[in-house]
């Protein structure tokens, strides 16, 4: 009888726990828009929870590929984070962000990095943001002796790149060429953090056909001081294509190295409302600045990330169905 009586009690203990609801998903936010010079807001999930392993865990891949659009043959990586779920036979589609690292990184920068993959997972398994694919190539051609040419990248991502990855993993594009791509840019990002943050500013006018979101995270368009992007260049793309687009920018607190470049010009953009309306609302508005306290990090990206897809800015989190 004892026994019979402990089995119940454990079985009732046991469905107690099952039936009980999830632990809501704490966050915080910090209102920086006083450093920012504008209004803004950054929010913070709990580091020690997000950057735990999660049972729900994607995977990530690493691709090795030869290259022969420079002045000799290279092999190079690229890395990519698929969520949990992710099935090859599988008939769901996924946006896609392509992460561009900092000046002394590389295409594992982000992704190997155990806790921000953990963050990946644990931002889609609790609900936050739908499940994505990251990229994350190199601009660098030459890794060990940090060469790179942003010309002929912007031609190894289009003709290279991307039709290696969206041709084997199911983004959104319908074919893995220059059409499929051009019918799916509301569901691909392009990011990047420093010299990729540069890199990315590079990229906007060069990509937009293909790419909605843009997101430049602590560098400034004249970063590299060598005039591969500017404020004119920019607004002359969005005249020439007529496409919406939005640019999503984020930078540290008065420690990141790129703190003052980066306050100045989203200040001027802001002004500028017909090509830079400030907000959050993609449907109206074509800007918005993230100011944290962060410093000077690569992997502070995740942060930024996290931000991008709660503003709603990177495929909200879609409605439940009644």
């Amino acid at each position: 009888m004892k026994h019979t009586f402990a089995a119940l009690l454990a079985l009732v203990l046991m469905l107690t726990v099952l039936s009980a609801p999830a632990e809501e998903t704490v966050l915080t936010s910090l209102d920086l828009s006083e450093l920012a010079g504008l209004p803004t807001h950054y929010r913070l999930f709990d580091v020690d929870s997000f950057t735990k392993p999660d049972e729900q865990s994607g995977q990530v891949v690493k691709i090795k590929y030869k290259n022969d659009l420079y002045d000799k043959p290279y092999t190079n990586y690229i890395h990519v984070y698929l969520p949990y779920g992710y099935n090859e036979n599988g008939t769901e589609r996924y946006p896609v962000v392509y992460f561009i690292h900092g000046n002394n990184g590389d295409s594992s920068t982000l992704l190997g990095n155990q806790e921000t993959v953990s963050t990946f997972d644990h931002m889609i398994s609790s609900g936050l943001v739908e499940p994505f694919i990251l990229v994350a190539p190199s601009y660098y051609y030459d890794q060990r002796h940090k060469l790179a040419d942003l010309e002929t990248f912007v031609t190894e991502l289009r003709t290279e790149l991307m039709p290696m990855i969206e041709g084997k993993y199911r983004t959104f594009a319908p074919s893995p060429d220059e059409e499929g791509f051009r019918a799916s840019r509301d569901h691909r990002a392009i990011c990047g953090f420093s010299r990729g943050s540069f890199t990315t500013w590079y990229l906007f006018d060069r990509m937009l056909d293909v790419c909605r979101t843009f997101l430049p995270f602590a560098g400034a368009i004249d970063l590299m001081g060598d005039g591969g992007a500017s404020i004119e260049g920019i607004r002359r793309a969005i005249d020439e294509s007529g496409l919406p687009y939005f640019i999503y920018m984020a930078c540290g607190g008065e420690e990141d190295l790129a703190f003052s470049g980066c306050r100045s010009l989203a200040q001027e953009l802001a002004k500028d409302e017909k090509y830079f309306s400030y907000g959050t609302d993609v449907e109206k508005n074509h800007f918005y600045y993230v100011q944290s306290d962060n410093v000077h990090q690569d992997l502070c990206s995740r942060y930024y990330l996290f931000n991008a897809f709660m503003d709603g800015v990177l495929w909200p989190v879609a409605p439940a169905e009644n």
